[in-house]
C-alpha cells in the first residue's frame, strides 16, 4: 500500500538511511548542547540546530567516496548535510573540540571540514556569501569537464547581504549552472531584514522553494528533481528553510519513522535496529573523544597564511597578542 507523500514513494534503503541520519543528529544535537553547557564547547554550540530537513536535501544529492560524486558546503547547518555526505559523529566532535585527529588536525575552524573523497568542502573563514560564489565556481568546473555533478551550498540568511553571495548568484544564474543553494531562515525572524527571497530568485532566473514542516520524503523527492533539473540545464535552485522550533523539526522526522513502519517500507524491528545503530555510533563518539589527543605543538605552531607570528598555542587567533613569540623559537620550547 503507498499513500500520498508516505515513505513507500521511496526505496527502503533511502527511507533507512534517512531515519539512520535523524537519529543520528537528534543525539549528537543535544551532545553538543551538553558539552556546552558543561564548558567543553565554547558557548556558541549551546544552541546548536541539527536541521532533520538539511539532512534530507543533502541525502536526495549523489555522494560517493572516490571524489566522483557532487559537492557540499554545509555551512552553519553542518554537522547534517556533512552527516548525509558520509562524515560520522566522531569527526564532527573531533573538529569542533580540535582535537589532534580531527580531519584537518585541529587547524581549521567553522563547523565543516575538507574531504574532497565524500564531496565536502569546508569553510571557516568570515561569513557573507562567500561559499555560494566558491561553489558557483564549482559548478562551473563541472561544467567545463563535462561532468553531471550538482554543487550544494548552505548559507544563512544573512548572507543576502554580502556581495560574494550576490556575484555567485549571478553567474551561475547567467550560465545556467547546477548550482543549489539552500537559505536558512533566521529563528526568531529578523525584523529588520525585509528582503524577498523569492524575487531575489527571479532576478537571477532561478528556481524558487520554500519549505516549512514539510514531510521529509516529499522534501527528498524535492530535493531530487531539483538536482535533476539543474543538472539539465535549468539553472540554479534556492531552497529557503523557513524557520521552526526543535519540537517541530523532530516531528517531522518522528511522522517519516511512523510512516515507514505503518506502510510497511520497513519492519518494526528494523526500525529499532536503525535507530540503535545511530545510538551507537552517537554514543560511541562522545565516549571516544575523551581518549583523543590535543594537536602536536608541531601541528599546532604551523604558520597558517598568516602575516602575524603565531600565539602560543593556537597561531589563529585574533587579534594578534603583543606577546608573540616568533615560531622557530616556539617549536623549540618545552611543553
Amino acid at each position: 500500500m503507498e499513500r500520498d507523500g508516505g515513505s513507500a514513494a521511496l526505496p527502503d534503503r533511502v527511507v533507512e538511511d534517512l531515519l539512520y541520519l535523524g537519529c543520528q543528529g537528534r543525539l549528537l544535537e543535544a551532545v553538543v548542547r551538553e558539552m556546552s553547557g558543561s564548558g567543553q564547547l565554547g558557548t556558541a554550540f549551546a544552541d546548536l540546530d541539527i536541521d532533520v530537513r538539511a539532512m534530507a536535501i543533502a541525502r536526495a544529492m549523489r555522494s560517493f567516496a572516490d571524489g566522483s560524486g557532487d559537492l557540499c558546503h554545509p555551512g552553519l547547518l553542518s554537522p547534517g548535510p556533512a552527516l548525509a555526505f558520509g562524515a560520522t559523529p566522531l569527526e564532527f566532535l573531533r573538529h569542533v573540540t580540535a582535537r589532534g585527529t580531527s580531519p584537518a588536525s585541529a587547524r581549521a575552524g567553522g563547523l565543516s571540514w575538507h574531504d574532497t573523497d565524500r564531496g565536502l568542502i569546508g569553510w571557516g573563514g568570515p561569513r557573507g556569501g562567500t561559499m555560494t560564489q566558491v561553489m558557483a565556481g564549482a559548478a562551473l568546473a563541472h561544467r567545463q569537464r563535462g561532468e553531471d555533478r550538482v554543487a550544494l551550498v548552505f548559507e544563512e540568511r544573512g548572507a543576502l547581504q554580502g556581495g560574494g553571495w550576490h556575484e555567485g548568484m549571478s553567474l551561475s544564474g547567467a550560465l545556467a549552472l547546477a548550482l543549489i543553494v539552500v537559505v536558512e531562515d533566521s529563528f526568531p525572524p529578523d525584523s529588520a531584514d525585509a528582503t524577498d527571497l523569492r524575487a531575489m530568485a527571479g532576478v537571477y532566473g532561478a528556481d524558487f522553494v520554500s519549505v516549512g514542516a514539510m514531510e521529509l520524503v516529499e522534501l527528498y523527492r524535492l530535493a531530487a528533481d531539483a538536482r535533476q533539473r539543474a543538472l539539465g540545464g535549468d539553472g540554479p535552485v534556492i531552497v529557503e528553510l523557513r524557520p521552526l522550533p526543535d519540537e517541530e523539526r523532530w516531528a517531522l522526522h518522528d511522522g517519516l519513522a511512523e510512516a515507514a513502519v505503518a506502510d510497511d517500507t520497513i519492519s518494526e524491528r528494523e526500525r529499532v535496529d536503525t535507530e540503535a545503530a545511530a545510538t551507537a555510533s552517537v554514543e560511541h563518539a562522545s565516549e571516544r573523544l575523551g581518549k583523543e589527543p590535543g594537536p602536536s605543538p608541531e601541528e599546532a605552531l604551523a604558520p597558517i597564511c598568516a602575516a602575524a607570528p603565531p600565539i602560543r598555542p593556537w597561531p589563529r587567533l585574533d587579534p594578534p597578542s603583543p606577546q608573540a613569540r616568533p615560531v622557530e623559537e616556539l617549536q623549540g620550547a618545552a611543553w
